[in-house]
């Protein structure tokens, strides 16, 4: 039979007994755990290895180490086992005050030895029972899916597996970008390794380091999953355990995190909703609130946005996606909803964000395909619905104003640039209003050339000589036809208000002229 007293004499192991038990336990089998309550995982005489990572961060380490010491006295733990110079360079006074406590023997295990080979050592010379193996392989299981509770589960998990493979665990996007890693492994020589694409194999030695990976899709996105470590053997036991483990957690982290994203995404446009059906100014502190954990800061500017996609095309769930994901890179707070989907609403977005400039470049970046409307700035949620009006106003300026449908790189209307005569028009709603304003033009609907001529000298600011020259034509050729359209219009172009109407009339080809001559 194995007792702690045969562990501790051997030099190899770099063991120091720093609380001496009441009596020299027996040793059925060691295990490293870094999981919250270890102890229902244990068996009597087992030996518990631990980094203290469940320390880290701990408000009541005190309270911490107590649960952790009574929890293995109850279980019969034959001793806890501490690796320093991981997390700690010594081991905190609390645990070891426990330890004093309760009787446990505590023993320090030097920096350079790694637990696997405590681990062998006492599970080849201890008569562990049949089903200590499987036992192991639900400790590494919950081991690794106690990281599930973490804040930053992902970071937690490659962290574990770290741990429990004494080495290095990180984990890569496609480009090579390491999402999270831990360990003092050669990362760079790692990913240089495994993302060549030249070899099928998941095991691979580099210099002193033994290396296994996977490749894993998560929610149509390549990453590589890598374990590395100087003891192979450890490789051949538990690594492809380990990495399948680890990748079912993955994706279970992703669809956990993914179905938190929906939901809060939902709770979001609900919110939107109610701002654009409008609030009462009482009721403003309240909406602020329900906000600010969104990074939005009360009373202070923000504007919305409508949006529609060029040619009417879907806004497909990618698109959706990447906007939502630049725009929380990139610090912008965002209520967010897609447009609904009908002959008389074109594809595309509302949403509302803050007035500043990581916004602007927010736009500018995602804007490719887009036809954007922005309203002016305000710091009262009560004139939202006024805000989201004037956005629609802005949009339809835009979208009239925007040449080459889909092809084209967007386009972007403030409605503080809008003038008065493209809100005048932006506001006509129905063929009935359009038709009152192409009424006036009617007389001159079979005089091409008298039309393309006054469009020209309005868009060119009545300047007779650029118009003949873009015309090729004479400019008293210019002068008479203007002269024509005056008197076919019952008027002259001396005239404001002939001119004012005129322009209303044509204005999308006034502008749409005016920036082809000038480049614009």
């Amino acid at each position: 039979m194995l007792h702690l007293s045969d562990v501790l004499k051997d030099k190899t192991l770099g063991l120091e007994l720093v609380v001496v038990g009441s009596f020299d336990p027996h040793v059925s089998g060691a295990h490293s755990s870094e999981i919250h309550d270890p102890a229902r995982w244990f068996e009597p005489g087992n030996i518990m290895l631990t980094t203290g990572m469940r320390f880290l961060n701990e408000g009541q380490p005190g309270t911490a180490a107590r649960e952790l010491v009574e929890g293995l006295h109850r279980a019969k733990v034959a001793a806890l086992f501490f690796g320093i110079g991981v997390y700690f360079a010594s081991i905190p006074d609390q645990l070891r005050q426990c330890c004093l406590e309760f009787g446990l023997p505590l023993v320090a295990v030097a920096p350079e030895v790694p637990f696997q080979h405590i681990e062998s050592y006492v599970n080849q010379n201890a008569p562990a029972p049949g089903g200590y193996g499987l036992k192991r392989m639900l400790w590494l299981t919950n081991d690794l899916l106690d990281s599930i509770s973490s804040d930053t589960p992902i970071k937690s998990l490659i962290a574990r597996l770290g741990t429990v493979c004494r080495g290095t665990a990180v984990l890569y996007e496609d480009s090579g970008a390491i999402v999270e890693s831990t360990g003092e492994g050669p990362t760079n020589l790692i990913f240089a390794a495994i993302g060549n694409g030249g070899s099928p194999q998941d095991r691979i030695s580099i210099g002193r380091w033994e290396v296994m990976y996977r490749s894993v899709v998560l929610r149509r996105r390549g990453y590589h999953l890598a374990i590395a470590t100087r003891n192979g053997a450890m490789l051949d036991e538990l690594g492809d355990v380990l990495l399948e483990t680890t990748q079912r957690m993955l994706g279970a982290i992703e669809g956990i995190s993914h179905l938190d994203t929906s939901r809060q995404r939902h709770e979001n446009a609900r919110l939107l909703t109610s701002l654009q059906d409008g609030i009462e100014v009482s009721r403003e502190l309240r909406y602020w609130e329900l906000l600010k954990p969104l990074g939005f800061k009360a009373f202070e500017p923000i504007r919305s946005l409508v949006a529609t996609t060029l040619g009417d095309e879907l806004l497909t769930p990618a698109r959706v996606e990447t906007l939502i994901d630049s725009a929380e890179r990139m610090g912008v707070p965002l209520l967010f909803a897609e447009n609904g989907r009908t002959p008389e609403v074109p594809p595309g977005f509302h949403a509302l964000l803050p007035d500043t400039r990581a916004s602007e470049q927010w736009l500018a970046a995602g804007g490719q395909g887009l036809a954007i409307g922005l309203s002016e700035t305000t710091g009262s949620l009560a004139q939202v619905p006024q805000q989201f009006l004037d956005a629609e106003l802005a949009v339809s300026i835009a979208r009239r104003r925007t040449v080459g449908g889909a092809e084209s790189g967007g386009s972007l209307i403030r409605m503080d640039d809008v003038d008065p005569a493209s809100w005048f028009l932006a506001g006509l709603r129905g063929p009935a209003d359009r038709k009152r304003l192409t009424k006036f033009t009617q007389p001159l609907r079979l005089e091409k050339e008298l039309v393309e001529t006054i469009q020209g000298y309005l868009a060119m600011d009545q300047d007779v000589a650029r118009v003949a020259a873009w015309l090729y034509v004479h400019p008293n050729t210019v002068r008479y036809r203007v002269k024509r359209v005056g008197e076919i219009l019952g008027g002259n172009l001396n005239e404001t208000g002939l001119i004012a109407n005129l322009y209303l009339a044509y204005q999308e080809e006034i502008l749409r002229i005016r920036a082809k001559f000038t480049g614009s």
